[in-house]
């Protein structure tokens, strides 16, 4: 493993108001390591900051390159924050970022200090990651992952492989991925692009859930109080389940020849001139015929106060 750093000064400039002495100047350090395998090739990476933005890069190496950011307003800050690298011999990394306590130190104010880290790493490797208020950012990557941070934003894009990301109030993009995904947020929204695979499950208990060019075979999304609105393709034999519980849900289904059965309930509900209404409360319609014994995709909508929408394109 081969490493190298170096510090400056970053000058910041106050536009509004005088500079105090405290936002003057920051100490910035940035180093980079770069680890060869030994042995067995890389197969995952877990990375643990809390105290800053994460982002990795799917290169055609066989190595691990990592660059990091710290910054802090002194040189005993900057040797207050600390990168822990530990390679495995199964192919396994793991790295994690601190902030010493000092009690005879004065305490590192919440956000004068960070670390900033990029890591390019072979794209068959699986990446689990962690942040607090930072973001989380994977790109070209082949194996998957699972991503979880608190009020920092999760963006993912063109990415294989089983995929789950978690978040408390930071908003999360997925883009161009082939492979389950499981994407859960408790406040904030899920923008989903170009999801293909067998499954996909998202819900937001007060954002929005906004879907197009989804694939998945079987798909649900849920939220409690949000709008969601869905373009997706009809799956031969899929499931499809939109429920919340007081936004509007609103889908768009690109039908080819497989037959669609749609069940929905909500204050309002519009399925296109074939609906009825059935005994059991619910609004029926039905899309295309079965031949030889084809069973049909279902689609079941529902909002409790809610309007709820849904069209065929073909």
């Amino acid at each position: 493993m081969t490493r190298t750093s170096y510090r400056v000064l970053a000058a910041l400039v106050m536009l509004a108001a005088p500079a105090s002495a405290d936002t003057m100047a920051n100490l910035v350090e940035h180093a980079r390591f770069d680890i060869q395998p030994s042995g067995a090739a890389f197969k995952q990476i877990t990375i643990d900051n809390p105290l800053g933005d994460v982002r990795v890069e799917g290169w055609d190496r066989a190595s691990i390159e990592i660059e990091t950011r710290k910054q802090a307003p002194s040189e005993q800050g900057l040797d207050r924050l600390h990168i822990a690298l530990i390679p495995n011999p199964d192919g396994t990394v793991r790295l994690t970022t601190t902030a010493d306590s000092d009690r005879e130190l004065k305490p590192l104010a919440r956000g004068a200090v960070r670390i900033d880290v990029i890591v390019r790493a072979p794209r068959e490797t699986r990446i689990e990651a962690a942040a607090s208020a930072g973001s989380l950012e994977v790109v070209n990557m082949d194996a998957g992952g699972d991503l979880d941070t608190a009020s920092g934003k999760i963006s993912v894009r063109n990415v294989s492989g089983g995929l789950s990301t978690h978040s408390v109030s930071g908003a999360t993009s997925i883009a161009q991925v082939f492979g389950s995904v499981d994407a859960q947020t408790l406040s904030s929204d899920l923008d989903l692009d170009s999801i293909g695979g067998e499954r996909l499950v998202a819900s937001a208990s007060h954002g929005k859930i906004a879907g197009r060019r989804v694939r998945s075979r079987d798909i649900e999304l849920t939220t409690n109080d949000g709008r969601i609105v869905l373009e997706a393709e009809a799956s031969l034999h899929g499931r499809l389940v939109i429920a919340s519980m007081r936004g509007d849900v609103d889908v768009r289904l690109h039908r080819h020849t497989n037959p669609i059965v749609v069940r929905a309930r909500g204050s309002k509900v519009n399925l296109g001139g074939t609906m009825k209404s059935q005994p059991d409360g619910w609004v029926e319609a039905r899309f295309g015929q079965a031949v030889n014994g084809t069973l049909p995709a279902l689609v079941e909508l529902r909002s409790r106060y809610g309007m709820v929408n849904f069209v065929i394109v073909n």
